[in-house]
């Protein structure tokens, strides 16, 4: 695990729209990809922009629309899916299924999924980061950081692009597209925050996660992050910047 950085430091603003409030937010080279990806949504959320346009790196053999693999197993309290194919597809599909799970207004159901998709040795920091995230979710759509949910509050996190190219053998980095709608709860009639978020993680095969059967889990990218260019399924610019459309795997 490559050692932390203690000048690595990223400003955010974790405050609702119109909150003059700034935190900061230690961002470890060791955290889990996924998690430290929620930046991205905080950011989006507080500016109402995409991400710049990125150069794009797709597989040449992806398809222009790919059905996501199926799991061989749930794991966890909600049924966290787990076990996907050795495959570039199967990596692409573990990533969805981890950004899915984690992203949540649910702190112990935040914890307990970024552990299941991170390295063993990477579980601790992944749990912290995942803890983290869930109070900046809240904050960002203007709830308390802890304590009990509103009645209805809920985060969802839907994967409608993707694409990959493999990095080494066991490795693929895949980009996310994803729509991320939040509400908060009873006390508010409509979505709080809905956008689409686009980000890239490392996947890499792990051999003795899933008592000894291996699986996919998300590791810290040493290389520098490229991330497509956000755009929605069906438009010219969805398909210029390399993204695939997702339909769900069937069970």
């Amino acid at each position: 695990m490559p050692p932390a950085v203690e000048d690595s430091v990223l400003d955010v603003d974790l405050g609702p729209p119109g909150r003059a409030s700034r935190r900061r937010v230690i961002v470890v080279l060791a955290v889990v990809g996924l998690i430290v990806a929620a930046v991205v949504g905080w950011r989006l959320l507080r500016s109402g922009t995409a991400p710049p346009p990125a150069a794009a790196s797709p597989s040449a053999t992806a398809p222009a629309a790919v059905t996501l693999a199926s799991p061989s197993a749930y794991q966890g309290d909600a049924g966290y899916p787990v076990g996907f194919p050795r495959t570039e597809l199967g990596a692409a599909s573990a990533a969805a299924a981890a950004l899915e799970t984690a992203w949540t207004l649910d702190s112990a159901q935040a914890e307990q999924a970024a552990v299941l998709y991170a390295p063993p040795e990477q579980q601790d920091e992944a749990r912290k980061a995942a803890a983290a995230t869930a109070r900046g979710w809240r904050e960002t759509i203007g709830l308390p950081a802890d304590g009990k949910l509103p009645e209805g509050a809920a985060l969802r996190t839907e994967t409608i692009g993707v694409q990959w190219h493999k990095r080494a053998e066991d490795q693929v980095q895949v980009s996310l597209l994803v729509r991320v709608t939040a509400t908060k709860g009873a006390e508010d009639d409509g979505p709080a925050y809905s956008s689409p978020v686009a980000m890239s993680v490392l996947m890499v095969w792990h051999p003795t996660v899933r008592a000894g059967a291996g699986d996919w889990v998300n590791t810290p990218d040493p290389l520098p992050t490229v991330v497509p260019q956000v755009a929605l399924p069906g438009t010219p610019e969805f398909t210029a910047a390399g993204w695939k459309a997702v339909t769900a795997p069937t069970r």
